[in-house]
């Protein structure tokens, strides 16, 4: 088994809506109209800070079948 730790840096809000509405499994129920009030804060923030950074983990199985 390998972890793999990856930090994803976000600079503008419309990134983290393109990646939200790619990798569905992160957020199932997903929409800019559901998440409106929450992506607003977040572009607040982006704008304050210069970024978003999420982290997350990854865990790689090598399974064989004997």
């Amino acid at each position: 088994m390998r972890i793999a730790r990856c930090r994803m840096e976000f600079f503008d809000i419309g990134a983290v809506v393109y990646i939200l509405r790619k990798c569905v499994w992160w957020v199932p129920d997903f929409t800019v109209d559901r998440y409106r009030d929450t992506l607003r804060r977040m572009d607040a923030r982006i704008r304050a800070e210069g970024r978003f950074v999420a982290q997350s983990t990854r865990h790689l199985f090598d399974l064989r079948r004997y």
